[in-house]
Parts: C-alpha cells; sequence; structure tokens
C-alpha cells in the first residue's frame, strides 16, 4: 500500500483514512512518531486512560516513583507519550 499526503505551509499532515483505520485512531486521538534505523514508525499513543485499572491492587501508600516504576515494567521500555 502506498498512500500519499501533503504538507501544510504550517507542517501538518493529514493522516489518508485508510491509515486511519489500520491504527485504529479518530479525531482527538494521540499519535507517536519514532525513528527506527532510517525509517519512522507511527504508532497510536497511549495516555493515562488507556492505563486504568493497572494498579488496583497496589497500596495506597506507595509513592509516584513506585507506581511509575510499574508502568514503566508493564510498558516495557518505550516511552509513553501523549496525554494531556
Amino acid at each position: 500500500m502506498i498512500l500519499t499526503s501533503k504538507i501544510t505551509s504550517k507542517g501538518q499532515i493529514t493522516l489518508p483514512k485508510a491509515v486511519r483505520k489500520l491504527l485504529n485512531v479518530q479525531e482527538g486521538n494521540v499519535i507517536v512518531f519514532e525513528k527506527e534505523n532510517d525509517k519512522i514508525v507511527i504508532k497510536p499513543g497511549r495516555t493515562l486512560r488507556d492505563f486504568k485499572g493497572l494498579l488496583k491492587s497496589t497500596n495506597k501508600g506507595e509513592n509516584f516513583d513506585e507506581i511509575r516504576k510499574k508502568i514503566k515494567k508493564y510498558v516495557g521500555k518505550r516511552v509513553i507519550q501523549g496525554g494531556r
């Protein structure tokens, strides 16, 4: 599949409908651009909502550093991006 998109004067692009469908993204979703060797990979971004319920069994007394470690372990070594 080869699709194209023009860059606007503001540096913006429109993701073709087929790409949005493949990524299962819609208006308001976050996407992540990652450089892998000589390629740019586009992935759906993850927000804090994606992690809802992950820490239900966690002690209430834990600090944020411990929570971040658990999230990082769950996600792997990927960088969490998106969401505001």
